[in-house]
């Protein structure tokens, strides 16, 4: 069995060991050895990659108590060999998870909601709560956790060889189906909870925590957020934005909301006088179509192909077509795509099916039922052509279908 030297010392970076047993795997080799500092697969988080005497550790992970290293070369079994972690990203991630345990802490202090999952990524971190927390109470949370961060108190690991050890201590949360002996990390004047992985020392070497994101998660809340340079870059890139959208509205980055919300407010105006304009060219378009349309067998047909007109459009131009006996098959020419839109009233045969033929016509999906259909296609060479032939086909159907 592996001793896991992480447990008692997180800044452990190098350390001398011998190799127990080497074995073949489909990605590499397995190595196993007598002592280790790689942190594996474990706990929410990432493992620990490095070299062990010169071999490159790509990924660690547990197989009941073996600690198995794959590597990309073998090592012969009983050799001594020197093993380091790419500290670098040991740290980073230690940052996270205790960031994690400390804004967990805040979340249940202040608003007795619990950590239920935790996931950290090379790129970002979730914490999962238990109750809703709306955008103050996450605001609460994230001040809290940068004010006991900054007074950099000690954090520290103790394992309790008895749960009788751990009566009396205050514990945030102890993880289901523990048994001793249990390892706690405490974190001096706040949070203490069961936990496997590598911490900080001290709560300062956190840095900034950052919660970037907090959306509804099965009836709680979960939380995006970043520590240490993590955090530093995320704000360095939101400056950058600012800073961007500044600069395109020849503003100020204090200005830039105000200036971005009175551009909001002006489309959103020029989106109400351009809908009015379109509600009045279609109204022209439906009349037109009308007198255009033609007698078949009693049902006015109207076959049109329309410009750059969408399918919501499409729908209202053809709603408004409709007389007590009527087929309107309206087609939308947007440059490289056709859509089309099938309307009826008064006559027996379904949209749906009539549309069949349109989908075949033009290698299109769509479908319907009743007095309406639509679909769309990639434009076809020869659309008119095309279209022609589909008039003549509907014509047919009305004169006997």
């Amino acid at each position: 069995m592996t001793e896991r030297l992480y447990l008692s010392d997180s800044m452990l970076a190098a350390f001398d060991a011998i190799v127990t047993a080497c074995e073949p795997d489909e990605d590499g080799y397995l190595i196993e050895l007598d002592r280790s500092a790689f942190f594996p697969n474990k706990g929410g988080q990432p493992c620990d990659v490095g070299t062990i005497g010169g071999a490159v550790v790509s990924d660690v992970n547990e197989k009941g108590e073996r600690l198995l290293h794959r590597a990309d070369r073998a090592i012969p079994v009983g050799t001594a060999v020197r093993g380091e972690i790419d500290f670098a990203r040991r740290f980073d991630i230690m940052q996270q998870h205790t960031g994690e345990h400390l804004l967990s802490y805040c979340a249940w202090h202040l608003f007795g909601a619990q950590n239920v999952g935790f996931h950290c990524a090379l790129t970002y971190a979730t914490l999962d709560l238990d109750k809703p927390v709306g955008h103050d109470g996450i605001t609460e949370i994230e001040t809290l956790a940068n004010r006991l961060a900054a007074e950099n108190a000690a954090v520290t690991a103790t394992i309790y060889e008895t749960e009788e050890d751990l009566k009396g201590i205050p514990l945030r949360k102890h993880a289901e189906g523990l048994t001793a002996p249990i390892r706690i990390v405490t974190i001096e004047g706040s949070d203490a909870c069961t936990c496997c992985a590598p911490h900080v020392k001290r709560t300062g070497e956190i840095g900034q925590l950052k919660i970037v994101e907090a959306i509804p998660y099965k009836g709680g809340t979960r939380c995006t957020f970043l520590c240490g340079m993590r955090a530093l870059s995320h704000a360095q890139a939101m400056q950058d934005t600012v800073a961007a959208i500044a600069l395109r509205f020849s503003t100020s980055r204090d200005q830039a909301e105000a200036a971005v919300q009175k551009q909001a407010d002006e489309l959103s105006e020029t989106k109400k006088a351009l809908r009015q304009a379109y509600a009045a060219l279609d109204e022209y378009l439906a009349k037109a179509l009308k007198a255009e349309a033609e007698d078949v067998n009693g049902v006015k047909l109207i076959v049109k192909t329309l410009e750059s007109v969408d399918a919501k459009r499409l729908r209202a131009i053809a709603g408004a077509t409709m007389t007590d006996r009527a087929l309107s098959v309206l087609f939308s020419d947007t440059g490289d795509r056709v859509s089309y839109l099938l309307a009826s009233n008064g006559i027996k045969t379904d949209t749906g099916l009539l549309i069949a033929a349109v989908n075949t016509a033009f290698s299109g999906n769509g479908g319907g039922r009743g007095t309406l259909a639509q679909g769309s296609a990639k434009k076809p060479a020869g659309m008119t052509e095309t279209v022609e032939s589909l008039k003549t086909y509907f014509k047919n159907v009305l004169l006997h279908g």
